[in-house]
C-alpha cells in the first residue's frame, strides 16, 4: 500500500520562497497569522534548511493560501511511501 506524506523540508522551502516572492517579511506573516512570536516563522525557515521539523498548522496553511494567493498543492510537497 502506498500513501503520500508531507516532505517538511521541501514544503517549508516552498513556503519561504512564496513568502519572499510576495515581498512579505517573517514579521508580516507573524502579524497576519496572529502568532505570539516571529520565532515560529523562523522555525519554518530552519526546517527549509534541514535544521528542524516545524511546519505551519493546517489552519495557518489555509490562511497562508489566501494571503499568498496560491492553492495548498502549491505549498505542500509530498512523496510516496510504501507499507
Amino acid at each position: 500500500m502506498e500513501i503520500d506524506v508531507i516532505n517538511n523540508q521541501a514544503t517549508c522551502a516552498n513556503l519561504k520562497r512564496l513568502i519572499e516572492d510576495k515581498g512579505y517579511t517573517p514579521k508580516d506573516i507573524q502579524k497576519k497569522l496572529k502568532l505570539e512570536s516571529v520565532q515560529t516563522i523562523y522555525k519554518w525557515y530552519a526546517t527549509a534548511r534541514g535544521k528542524g521539523s516545524s511546519i505551519p498548522s493546517v489552519d495557518n496553511m489555509l490562511v497562508l493560501t489566501k494571503l499568498l494567493q496560491v492553492k495548498l498543492d502549491d505549498i505542500y510537497v509530498t512523496y510516496e511511501i510504501t507499507f
